[in-house]
């Protein structure tokens, strides 16, 4: 007979990820599809009906894959993004890229410091925070005036599929509409938007109702959660979440993550002027220290350059690195951005192998110093767990070694949407929350 099993959905930048697992942590099914951003250069944005679809049928085909009852479905994916609701509950604005530079926060600086801004929100005023986004859709959509409400993302796919309107906290922390100290909104940012943060405040695993009898049948009767952002999701599901850990997520972007106590306004302050976000995490009474690097993007960029389009060809490229030394004539990495990168000491005689360990080296020479920031706010990690294509790279193994000191790597293909299926086992009743404990939470039972 077949049994019942816990959706988990990741949506992600790239594209939407969905696994479905069986209440004793085997993966029985999996399903992606890109994500239909509409996009113009620079500028990506969708419809958030479109959106909820898209999640939706991923979902769909995913279960329909393991032949199983669906008792719980969490998602999770990307912060900053937001969904406009007017008061009839429907969208009245299109929702913008975490990445979308049309983000205003000329308005937010006026009424406020920056300082100010970094101490209570607990990122840096620019224009990814989603209140800056609202901002450029209050001024350039004339229907987005007639909004009530903002969710995230994973708060909308559960509103979606018929659950309660809640803003999960780890994702309410990249918005800048809540003080991250408080879980409360914040204040000045009432004055500049309105109010819409949801009255609910949700954490990971908490349930927040069933899918209701618009849905699709399959998927009808489970329970719903929002697993939280992507990145803290996967850190929980890794066993990661406990202070002393390290979690480093080695994707398209590189995320390095410290859980810890609450940590003070001036730390707030201190970290976030050096681009590390402090936030609300998945986990209740901790905070979460998040660093974003472009490590995986440029690593793809030197890849492609040297013609090594294949797993298997980027991983000679690793092999021929580490039988190299690295020298003074080698190449360097620099002015790395998230358009371009710039290469130098391109001399004759130098190979792909030699670019190859010039880049490693120097990308993640870029992560050393928020590693060291957060190390002087939570102290030095115990354990480190990595996370990520790129680490079964040798020669990224190898710099991660000798950066890290020894790491255990989580060997999961889609880390987010399973530690979602995981946060929906929890809202189902049928596993449990570890007491912020080092083990993977559930690749140990």
């Amino acid at each position: 007979m077949p049994g019942d099993v816990l959706l988990g959905v990741d949506v992600g930048t790239t594209s939407i990820k969905a696994v479905a697992v069986a209440p004793t942590g085997e993966v029985v099914a999996t399903h992606s599809a890109p994500t239909p951003w509409h996009h113009e250069g620079p500028h990506f944005d969708i419809a958030p009906q479109v959106l909820a679809d898209a999640v939706i049928d991923v979902l769909v085909r995913t279960a329909e894959g393991a032949d199983g009852r669906v008792v719980g479905i969490g998602v999770t994916g990307i912060g900053e993004t937001g969904i406009l609701l007017d008061s009839n509950g429907r969208p009245c604005a299109p929702a913008l890229a975490w990445f979308d530079p049309r983000g205003d926060a000329s308005r937010v600086k006026a009424a406020v410091s920056d300082r100010d801004f970094r101490r209570a929100t607990g990122m840096r005023l620019n224009s990814k925070p989603s209140i800056a986004k609202i901002q450029w859709l209050y001024d350039h959509i004339s229907s987005s005036r007639d909004a009530v409400v903002h969710l995230g993302v994973g708060d909308w796919i559960v509103h979606s599929l018929g659950g309660d309107m809640a803003a999960e906290v780890s994702v309410a922390s990249r918005s800048g509409l809540m003080d991250v100290t408080t879980t409360q909104v914040w204040e000045p940012g009432v004055d500049l938007v309105g109010n819409l943060m949801p009255a609910r405040r949700a954490w990971a695993g908490d349930h927040l109702g069933c899918v209701t009898g618009g849905a699709p049948e399959i998927l009808r009767g489970a329970v719903l959660t929002n697993g939280g952002h992507d990145h803290q999701t996967a850190c929980l599901v890794a066993g990661a979440a406990h202070p002393g850990m390290l979690f480093d997520s080695l994707g398209t972007a590189e995320a390095l993550l410290r859980v810890v106590d609450p940590v003070s306004l001036d730390d707030i302050e201190n970290l976030t002027g050096a681009d590390i976000s402090v936030g609300q995490t998945v986990l209740r009474d901790h905070h979460v220290l998040l660093a974003g690097r472009l490590t995986g993007l440029s690593l793809d960029r030197i890849a492609a350059l040297v013609g090594a389009t294949t797993r298997e060809d980027r991983q000679q490229l690793g092999l021929d690195a580490m039988a190299l030394s690295r020298s003074e004539a080698h190449p360097r990495i620099v002015d790395v951005g998230n358009d371009h990168l710039s290469i130098v000491n391109v001399t004759d005689g130098v190979t792909p192998g030699a670019l190859w360990r010039s880049a490693v080296e120097d990308l993640v020479a870029l992560t050393q110093d928020p590693l060291e920031r957060m190390d002087h706010v939570a102290g030095a990690h115990s354990e480190a767990v990595v996370v990520g294509g790129w680490i079964k790279n040798p020669m990224l193994a190898a710099a991660k070694r000798d950066q890290l000191g020894d790491y255990r790597v989580l060997d999961v293909a889609e880390p987010g949407a399973f530690g979602a299926a995981f946060s929906a086992g929890v809202a189902a009743g049928i596993l449990h929350l570890p007491d912020v404990g080092r083990e993977p939470v559930w690749l140990s039972e």
